[in-house]
């Protein structure tokens, strides 16, 4: 798929969050920039709900919660997240993806100077390494989908056997740590 911008934000502005000063800097800054491209959600807003129209890297301001839905729709899509808190998906889903974040993630901390030049850091990622993050995030993609309850001998671990399995390996490690 062709992807003329290098990033994106999909979102709208949120009031009385703390966490809405990132949101308001990613809005800002992709509103003003010709490489990024602002779907601003609000009601009405019906581009918002299509995953076609993620891109290459795709931000993910911290919202409501830590993680937004939008984190694992632009994962689907193919999208590389640029987070700008590890709790957004670093510290939450450590059963479902990798160690290494840089494999398949980009974090510029919103405290950092490199969070009021988001384009410029995003540049700075060698096409290669993009390349190598996308592939990562299509490996990703069976371990965050839901299989079909009735499927079989799909050949891969859904969301939920990779769930069960290291539920079952933690249950088994507190296990040893009692006796």
């Amino acid at each position: 798929m062709d992807r003329p911008h290098l990033f994106s934000f999909i979102g709208g502005p949120r009031k009385g969050l703390e966490k809405a000063a990132a949101r308001d800097e990613f809005l800002r800054q992709c509103g003003e920039l010709t490489r990024c491209m602002l779907l601003k959600c609000g009601s009405g807003a019906g581009k918002c709900h299509e995953p076609s129209e993620v891109l290459k890297f795709c931000l993910q301001a911290p919202s409501d919660s830590f993680t937004r839905r939008s984190t694992f729709d632009s994962v689907l899509a193919g999208c590389i997240p640029v987070f700008s808190s590890p709790h957004t998906a670093y510290t939450q889903y450590k059963w479902f993806l990798p160690g290494d974040e840089s494999t398949y993630s980009v974090y510029i901390d919103e405290k950092s100077d490199a969070s009021k030049r988001i384009d410029e850091e995003l540049l700075k990622i060698p096409k290669e390494k993009v390349t190598a993050m996308r592939e990562k995030l299509i490996e990703l993609i069976p371990s965050l989908t839901y299989a079909l309850p009735n499927a079989t001998n799909l050949g891969f671990g859904d969301a939920v056997d990779i769930a069960l399995a290291s539920l079952a390996k933690h249950v088994q490690k507190m296990i040893r740590l009692i006796n």
